[in-house]
């Protein structure tokens, strides 16, 4: 075997969410792994069938604001729309708390948080119009 001179000792004993002490005595950060692909397959699985379920709900919308509120089919589709893109970004901030190992990281909720608001706003005023 070759010498390692000058290179530390391999530690195979690291737990998760604590702080590593190598030899000097110093603290290292906390080593950050991301999500297993069990938990991004469960994830994604639950995206795609949350999708699903709104593009139905979507169409039962616009049905409703055709057909009980007489609004026009062209104002009532981009309002089917918009309540999609609002359910959709908000299911993926649900999927992300789903797999995400650490707390819910703000460079993904707050864009997804406010796509979410400006479609469900843009639903709420485009199905008022008549």
């Amino acid at each position: 075997m070759a010498d390692n001179s000058g290179l530390p000792p391999l530690q195979n004993t690291m737990s998760e969410g604590k702080a590593i002490v190598s030899d000097g005595g110093q603290i290292s950060p906390d080593i950050i792994v991301g999500p297993s692909s069990k938990e991004m397959m469960i994830g994604g699985g639950s995206f795609v069938i949350f999708a699903l379920i709104f593009f139905f709900v979507r169409n039962a919308y616009v049905n409703y604001l055709v057909g009980s509120l007489k609004r026009s089919p062209n104002n009532a589709g981009l309002a089917g729309w918009g309540l999609f893109g609002g359910l959709l970004f908000g299911s993926a901030i649900a999927s992300i708390a789903l797999i995400s190992k650490s707390f819910l990281t703000v460079m993904y909720v707050v864009p997804l948080a406010v796509l979410s608001l400006s479609c469900l706003i843009l639903c709420a005023v485009v199905s008022a119009k008549k």
